[in-house]
């Protein structure tokens, strides 16, 4: 009787833990065909095939989900916003380089960026970017959003500068020269253009003379511009030997300064020029030393062609930083020198060429002299 009543309870038990479970599965059927009504179905979750028995009113823990790979609904795509400048993208920079209204083909435009190492009258490498003008005169570079300072070039890489047309080889956008005198460029995201006009050149002639009238030969020329406490060079020459001189520039606003040496020290002067177009006619007066001229020979008595030299005071209280000269294809030369006791000297051009020095020679006045040079002691 006993195994008969225990036997009904275990049967009882197990039908309620049965009707349990499968109401709890019967919830979570309908969720599954709630969420794939709505597009985002999950699979059904996994079951035991031997239900627990539920002892109580308490909800039975939910089983783990896993995700069934379904079909996404179509959706729209919004395209991620382009980078700033700021943030790296390059912005078109472009322009025509001309030459009195004609576009200048193959002239090589560099760019270099705007910053204290390059506000002076050179840039300093590297470059951000060059270009060659196409067939109309047209250039085109990218950059990064920043300021820069662009210059076009007839041909960057020749030493020889004067063209001989009357344009200069280089100029800088903002009608400049050189790079410190230039104009930024600002590039910041919207294309920038740069259009760039070769400056015209001009000559720049005279001569310097003594207060006596005299042509001082070998005085030193120099050209610049300054701005402020910064001081632009724009290269010069030296008077032949009559005391003449001719220099090629751009039509600015420039200051010549000619330099020579005198009785005891140098004598200089400088003369601001407005240059519009040639100055021929320029004179230039000094208080100068004496102008010695003569051959220039070796120990054997030889001439001394194409030889650069100086002139060295033998006191050494007197500078004479200006007292070089160079003789022509015979070895004459003329040069200014201050009045008092000085030695000839070669300046030897490459590695291995001999130091020669002259006898000391006591110079009063303008005078012919033909110095010997010998093998320095």
């Amino acid at each position: 009787m006993m195994n008969a009543v225990v036997g009904l309870f275990l049967r009882g038990a197990l039908a309620i833990a049965i009707i349990a479970a499968g109401l709890v599965v019967g919830a979570q059927l309908r969720a599954s065909r709630e969420q794939l009504a709505t597009g985002q179905a999950m699979s059904a979750p996994t079951v035991s095939a031997v239900p627990s028995p539920v002892a109580s009113a308490t909800p039975a823990p939910k089983p783990p989900q896993t995700t069934a790979p379904v079909a996404t609904a179509a959706r729209t795509v919004i395209l991620t916003p382009a980078p700033t400048p700021a943030s790296g993208a390059m912005t078109l920079l472009s322009g025509m380089v001309s030459m009195g209204g004609t576009p200048v083909r193959g002239a090589q435009v560099m760019v270099y960026p705007s910053d204290s190492s390059n506000h002076g009258p050179t840039p300093v490498p590297p470059e951000a970017a060059k270009a060659i003008t196409d067939a109309r005169g047209a250039y085109q570079v990218r950059l990064a959003a920043g300021a820069y300072r662009v210059g076009a070039f007839r041909d960057y890489n020749n030493p020889v500068r004067d063209v001989g047309d009357g344009y200069t080889w280089v100029t800088w956008y903002g009608d400049a020269f050189v790079i410190g005198l230039g104009k930024d460029v600002v590039v910041s995201g919207t294309p920038v253009t740069a259009d760039i006009a070769l400056l015209r050149s001009v000559t720049i002639a005279g001569k310097v003379v003594g207060r006596d009238g005299v042509g001082v030969p070998g005085a030193q020329l120099s050209l610049y511009h300054s701005v402020g406490a910064t001081q632009f060079p724009f290269g010069g020459g030296t008077t032949d030997a009559s005391g003449r001189f001719g220099l090629s520039h751009v039509a600015m606003a420039v200051t010549l300064r000619a330099i020579i040496p005198g009785n005891s020290i140098p004598s200089w002067t400088a003369l601001d020029l407005d240059l519009q177009g040639d100055r021929t006619d320029l004179v230039l007066v000094l208080d100068r030393g004496s102008i010695v001229r003569g051959t220039l020979r070796d120990g054997a008595g030889k001439p001394l062609p194409d030889t650069n030299f100086g002139v060295v005071p033998t006191d050494p209280q007197l500078d004479c930083t200006v007292c070089n000269g160079r003789t022509d294809s015979a070895g004459r030369f003329a040069i200014t020198v201050p009045s008092t006791t000085v030695r000839f000297r070669n300046w030897p051009q490459q590695p291995g060429d001999p130091d020669l020095l002259s006898p000391s020679y006591a110079i009063t006045g303008d005078v012919s002299l033909d110095p010997v040079l010998s093998a320095a002691r």
